[in-house]
């Protein structure tokens, strides 16, 4: 009986032995009695993959897009415009404001009995242009009309200002007009000369003088 028991627990014991005194794990090699080396997780895993495409998407969104700038004049351009402006203002003439500028035109224009124009005028007809132009003050046709046109002041000889209206005539009436300027003189259209200025202490027309009116 103890043999038997004795064979029985060897038994048992090279079992146990065989089974679990060289247990079995990843990587163990019986023919070298032992594990081989265990590889890292980073050899074991594959390198990722790099690409530079999302490096050029990103310089791509990031770039700013150009800017859209106007076309720029050359300097030939404005000079030009600039030539162009002077031409204009030059062709453009420029209103006159004093009876001296207004009337500057006019001299010259010969006489014509009912004219307004500067193909011919008469003394009436140019006081009226002028005042009108001038002044913005409407006027009749007529000398003798404007005479006794309520709406003028009279005016004393030593008192005249330019611009007032100076009056001719003889034992009949009213015959001529005139507009009074600086310096003693009138601006008329006369029967002989045309529209002119004259001294008003002119021997042919200082004998004739009736009086003055003030419209402005």
């Amino acid at each position: 009986m103890a043999l038997l028991r004795n064979i029985l627990f060897l038994a048992l014991t090279l079992a146990f032995l065989s089974a679990c005194s060289f247990p079995v794990r990843t990587g163990y090699d019986r023919r070298i009695g032992g594990y081989k080396p265990a590889r890292t997780a980073q050899a074991q895993q594959p390198a990722p993959q790099t690409t530079s495409e999302p490096a050029a998407v990103a310089t791509a969104a990031t770039t700013p897009q150009d800017t859209v700038k106007p076309p720029r004049q050359n300097s030939s351009a404005k000079a030009h415009a600039a030539i162009n402006k002077k031409e204009v203002a030059r062709a453009t003439p420029k209103k006159a404001t004093t009876l001296e500028g207004v009337i500057k035109p006019w001299l010259g224009t010969r006489y014509k009995l009912g004219g307004t124009s500067k193909s011919g005028i008469d003394c009436s007809g140019y006081v009226m242009v002028i005042y009108k132009e001038l002044y913005g003050i409407a006027l009749k046709h007529n000398a003798e009309g404007i005479y006794k046109d309520e709406r003028g002041k009279k005016v004393s000889r030593g008192d005249l200002k330019e611009g007032d209206l100076v009056f001719f005539g003889d034992f009949w009436g009213i015959s001529h007009i005139g507009i009074y300027m600086s310096g003693d003189r009138f601006t008329h259209a006369s029967t002989s000369k045309g529209v002119m200025i004259s001294p008003m202490n002119d021997k042919y027309w200082s004998p004739k003088y009736k009086g003055a009116k003030r419209f402005k």
